[in-house]
C-alpha cells in the first residue's frame, strides 16, 4: 500500500492526479460518490491501473477509483487530466 496527496482535479471529468509519496504521479477517475480535494490523503495500490479500492483518509472512508495512467510525470498527468 502506497500513500499518496491529492494535487490537481478535474471535476467536470471526475478524474484527479495523486502525488505518490516516491515521487511518481499518477491519474484516477472517480467511481464512487466521494469528494476528493486537492490535499487529501490517499492510500491504495497507487500504481495500479483499472478498477481499485482506495482509502481516503481524511474521511476514513475507502471509495472506488479506476486507475488511469499508472506511475507518470506530472506534466504527462495533468494532460491526460486535461488540466
Amino acid at each position: 500500500m502506497q500513500n499518496g496527496s491529492v494535487v490537481a482535479v478535474n471535476q467536470r471529468r471526475g478524474m484527479f492526479i495523486v502525488a505518490i509519496d516516491n515521487g511518481d504521479h499518477v491519474v484516477f477517475e472517480l467511481l464512487a460518490g466521494i469528494d476528493v480535494a486537492i490535499g487529501d490523503r490517499v492510500r491504495g495500490d497507487l500504481e495500479a491501473l483499472g478498477r481499485e479500492t482506495l482509502r481516503h483518509l481524511g474521511q476514513g472512508r475507502d471509495f472506488d477509483a479506476y486507475g488511469q495512467s499508472g506511475p507518470s510525470s506530472l506534466s504527462a498527468c495533468n494532460r491526460l487530466l486535461g488540466s
